[in-house]
């Protein structure tokens, strides 16, 4: 009759990291289990930029049409709603991985501005050049957004491969547009693959994109005043009907609704409860709307992953939103920080 062989603390020691993993992840929630994994680095956030682009910012005085202009000042930024959402990321210390479509030197660009802020990416290589959009700060904010590279069927399927390959604990933002020669539908082609994965994903998008979507339950949505009305194909005197509108029929079609109000401010709305970020009072004017909303996104998403807590996530997400506002590019943290603390906040409750 063999012996009873008993293991070595050794022996143990190598396992038991796996086991209390076991236990912890058995007990846990859904939103919990994406904190936990985010925590221990298991979960990678990738964000989607289909067609980036390079803003180019303009500031000229005494803009006159048909006239020359001189600059006073400008800037060359990646850019790319996408890009964006990963800027703000890295600043608030969340690593991001870009997924998309770069090509030419305006790609080459761009990809060396990702590396020198250590920002990883995975862009598919293409053919034709990435875009340039121009953004003229003038009295005025123009922007002129170019239409971007045509995307071969094989450069496509390339990309999609690398959607497939993301895996159920990690989580995917997708913002922006689409190459024309795409479709409308292409985003809907990625989100029915992460779908087949359990992947959890949030899409910034409106029109029809925006709704076709929400048969998938976005992880989060965040349409602005505008693209709300485009939506309900109604007009909102004031919070009172947005809130009532988005309760009834956009709450439980996404985890976590939040409408932009722009300078008049944000709202959060759930079933039982709603919250409404009052505008930032400040003494400056306002630098840059470029990235602003993205910021929102990229900053309920990682405070969200990490730490599941709705109220404390929309107020860093108005904070991150705002300090890009302020700021030449993408907000800092102890920008977000201080803004932060200055949030009133207002909370309401509703019954069934």
């Amino acid at each position: 009759m063999s012996a009873c062989l008993k293991p070595t603390c050794w022996q143990v020691l190598p396992n038991l990291q796996r086991i209390l993993d076991f236990y912890t992840l058995r007990n846990l929630a859904s939103n919990e289990l994406f904190s936990y994994l985010i925590l221990k680095g298991e979960l990678m956030i990738y964000s989607v930029t289909l067609n980036p682009s390079i803003d180019f910012i303009v500031r000229v005085k005494d803009f006159q049409i048909g006239e020359t202009n001189r600059a006073y000042e400008d800037n060359f930024f990646a850019g790319g709603k996408g890009i964006m959402v990963s800027k703000l990321l890295k600043n608030v210390g969340t690593e991001c991985v870009n997924l998309g479509f770069l090509g030419g030197f305006t790609g080459a660009f761009i990809e060396e501005n990702l590396k020198k802020l250590n920002i990883p990416s995975d862009f598919v290589s293409v053919e034709e050049n990435t875009r340039i959009n121009v953004k003229l700060k003038t009295e005025e904010e123009t922007e002129i957004n170019c239409q971007g590279p045509k995307i071969s069927e094989k450069e496509k399927e390339e990309f999609l491969d690398k959607i497939r390959k993301i895996k159920s604990d990690d989580f995917v933002i997708l913002s922006g547009s689409v190459p024309s020669n795409l479709g409308n539908d292409f985003y809907i082609n990625i989100i029915e693959i992460l779908n087949e994965n359990s992947v959890k994903f949030t899409l910034d998008s409106s029109g029809e994109t925006f709704k076709k979507s929400l048969k998938y339950k976005p992880f989060l949505i965040k349409p602005n005043k505008d693209e709300l009305k485009e939506y309900a194909k109604r007009e909102f005197k004031d919070n009172k009907e947005i809130i009532d509108y988005v309760r009834t029929n956009l709450v439980g079609m996404a985890e976590n609704v939040i409408i932009s109000l722009g300078g008049e401010g944000a709202l959060y709305i759930a079933k039982d409860f709603s919250l409404f970020a009052q505008p930032f009072k400040a003494k400056e004017s306002v630098v840059n709307t470029v990235g602003a909303g993205d910021s929102v996104v990229a900053g309920f998403v990682n405070y969200m992953l990490k730490e599941n807590d709705v109220k404390k996530a929309f107020r860093f997400a108005v904070a991150c939103g705002t300090a890009t506002s302020f700021s030449e590019d993408i907000g800092e943290l102890d920008f977000i920080e201080e803004i932060s603390k200055k949030l009133v906040i207002e909370k309401e409750h509703y019954g069934n």
